[in-house]
């Protein structure tokens, strides 16, 4: 199990690096900044767009889990599906990445369930 780093703390490294990398990156909303969890909409434009939820394994490691893939035209239907995270827990924090040129990559694996 890996230590567990507090979520704005994380968030605000992670945009941080995404402004370096040259890829805007945008709170959409505010969550739990001590435990929150996180969804990451990868914005990719005419690549489509890809959400990702932070979770963990058995053993307490991160990783993510994707929980949608859109069109470019779709980004409506990927901004509800974000939102409806939201609407079950309000801790949850939105965080819209701008990769024009797919060059985003995840900190964690991506879970295989």
């Amino acid at each position: 199990m890996q230590p567990r780093l507090k979520t704005g703390l994380w968030v605000e490294a992670h945009l941080r690096q995404c402004f370096s990398d040259d890829m805007p990156a945008f709170i959409v909303a505010k969550g739990d900044s001590e435990r929150g969890g996180v969804v990451l909409k990868i914005n990719r434009f005419m690549g489509g767009i890809t959400l990702y939820e932070q979770s963990l394994d058995f053993d307490g490691n991160k990783m993510w889990r994707l929980i949608g893939e859109f069109d470019a035209a779709d980004e409506r239907a990927a901004d509800a599906t974000a939102q409806k995270k939201r609407s079950y827990d309000p801790d949850v924090w939105l965080i819209e990445i701008e990769d024009g040129r797919a060059r985003y990559r995840l900190d964690a694996p991506i879970s295989e369930f």
